[in-house]
């Protein structure tokens, strides 16, 4: 599996910095973003348990989530949602280990 994602992540990066030019506007921003989440969730994968990874998972999907529905140019109140659901989150997963 994870295997399969780094393969992912390189083509996604491959087709983004090479074709950029050909893409639509803003497409080699969604392209990075996608491959710094794929890159997080294969390290998330390999550390599940270590809050740093589980930040860094946290903030690519955000910055996905900016790049593909919000403007990314501008704080606003996805990075304020996310400053606030992302140590819900990590209290959760501690409570459900337990």
């Amino acid at each position: 599996m994870k295997d399969k994602l780094v393969y992912i992540a390189i083509l996604v990066s491959i087709v983004t910095y090479q074709f950029w030019i050909y893409l639509p506007k803003g497409s080699f921003y969604i392209g990075m973003a996608l491959f710094v989440f794929v890159l997080s969730y294969i390290l998330f994968l390999q550390n599940k348990a270590k809050f740093p990874y589980f930040l860094l998972l946290c903030l690519s999907i955000n910055n996905l989530l900016d790049e593909l529905f919000f403007d990314a140019t501008k704080m606003g109140w996805n990075e304020v949602i996310s400053a606030i659901l992302i140590p819900i989150f990590y209290h959760a997963r501690k409570i459900h280990k337990q």
